[in-house]
């Protein structure tokens, strides 16, 4: 939950610039925004599978979890509000990096959970 907060703060943060420089410096800190981008996308993915209940991955071969489509739906709203805020400008890489993000994120739990089984 704390991910998701942070996220959604710092994306709002450089949208209304309230402290956006600071969201900026860390997006430097870590490599640029890209590689933020990458880093919270992921985890995200990964914590959205984490706190779904195990029992939910036992029956279909894949079945996104409600809480990953729910993390794709807040992405791809963010990345096209940013489309209409003067402050912030749409970018098909943030969006394919979220998108692909969450999905790699979501994979790795789901082998972590495969190699739990075994």
């Amino acid at each position: 939950m704390v991910v998701v907060l942070l996220s959604g703060l710092a994306s709002m943060a450089k949208t209304f610039n309230v402290h956006g420089n600071s969201v900026r410096e860390v997006e430097v800190l870590f490599g640029g925004d890209w590689a933020l981008h990458s880093i919270l996308s992921f985890l995200l993915g990964f914590i959205a599978c984490w706190a779904t209940p195990k029992y939910y991955f036992r029956n279909a071969l894949f079945r996104f979890p409600p809480l990953l489509i729910l993390m794709l739906c807040l992405v791809s709203a963010d990345e096209a509000f940013q489309a209409v805020s003067p402050l912030r400008e749409f970018s098909w890489q943030d969006f394919l990096i979220n998108i692909s993000g969450l999905l790699l994120g979501s994979a790795v739990y789901r082998l972590y959970l495969a190699t739990q089984s075994n």
